[in-house]
């Protein structure tokens, strides 16, 4: 992941900066110039305005969910565990996006090269966590759904903060060499970069990153929500036909409505979870393909078309308590519950 995709883009620069003239053969037509010219300012636009738009009510709805989480009756299912770390790893991404936004811009200095790096550190584990913890939810609902025996001993509260510990210090250690390869330079403008000669050691930390957090999580939570899928429309099936009340209990071993109910919401939420990611990752492993064969042209353009899908990418981290509220009823109703201790 460049600093570019986390935020720290110096968007005050000169389009000649950017060599647009000079990324394709001299012969390049004049229009294919001005073209490339309109698009960058479309997307200067899009970010200056969108980043912090984003970043603002994500950070507002996570904090809101995190109430329902953990300070209402919502938060009697184990499962709210996971969704708690995950509305805290979307609002640290949140927050480091934002600082990197203001730290992009001349007129606001965030000069001070820890804050820089502990910011990139924080981006980095924050978005291995979130990919994670999606994974997490959606094993735990494969095994209340499709193992619905196993799941009042596999499915329980200590498991869940387990589980959620045993990930985080995976990511807060993996990610520690930022603190020893970021540094802060001055050439007319504030960004973090990696060391020239760690340039090989960077690239296959890029390798490794992609594999973890997009190419594995993203088969798990595909063929898992598959599964939640089809098992759902076989309970459907076999007991809403026959009009039976009960689904799921303890004591029957089968499915109940509440059950089938959270299950959808986070089936909507791991959807929506690949919807938004798939872009940005496809065409962050385009790029790397294309730079293997070392095919330089189009550059700018590329670039220019990984942070529009990035700002699809950002809405990943702002847009669950959206989700939360129009899939569950239960969330709604606990929205406006007072806040109890637990």
């Amino acid at each position: 992941m460049d600093y570019e995709d986390l935020g720290y883009v110096n968007w005050n620069g000169t389009l000649d900066s950017y060599n647009l003239t000079n990324t394709t053969n001299v012969t390049t037509d004049l229009p294919y110039e001005n073209s490339k010219a309109s698009f960058y300012e479309f997307v200067h636009l899009l970010y200056k305005y969108a980043i912090p738009m984003i970043s603002i009510i994500g950070i507002f709805g996570n904090i809101a969910s995190i109430k329902v989480f953990m300070f209402t009756s919502f938060g009697k299912h184990a499962s709210c565990i996971y969704l708690t770390a995950l509305s805290v790893s979307d609002t640290l991404f949140l927050i480091a996006l934002l600082v990197g936004w203001m730290g992009s811009f001349d007129n606001l200095h965030i000069d001070s090269g820890a804050f820089c790096i502990i910011s990139i550190y924080v981006t980095y584990v924050s978005s291995f966590l979130s990919v994670w913890y999606v994974v997490l939810i959606m094993i735990d609902r494969y095994i209340v759904v499709c193992h619905p025996l196993r799941g009042p001993r596999m499915c329980s509260r200590q498991r869940a903060i387990i589980a959620v510990s045993i990930i985080t210090t995976a990511a807060l250690l993996f990610y520690t060499h930022c603190f020893f390869m970021t540094t802060k330079r001055r050439e007319n403008k504030s960004f973090c970069v990696f060391e020239e000669e760690d340039i090989h050691f960077l690239t296959v930390l890029t390798y490794i990153d992609t594999s973890i957090t997009f190419i594995v999580p993203f088969l798990a939570i595909f063929v898992l929500s598959i599964c939640v899928i089809v098992s759902i429309r076989r309970f459907h099936f076999r007991h809403f036909r026959f009009h039976e009340q009960r689904y799921y209990s303890p004591k029957f071993n089968i499915l109940s409505k509440a059950q089938v109910r959270l299950t959808v919401m986070f089936v909507v939420v791991s959807c929506v979870f690949l919807v938004l990611n798939l872009p940005s990752h496809g065409f962050r492993f385009f790029i790397l393909v294309n730079d293997l064969t070392r095919n330089k042209r189009n550059g700018l353009v590329l670039f220019l078309i990984q942070q529009c899908l990035q700002i699809l990418y950002y809405t990943n981290f702002s847009i669950n308590f959206g989700l939360y509220v129009i899939s569950s009823k239960s969330f709604r109703r606990c929205l406006r519950e007072p806040c109890k201790r637990r």
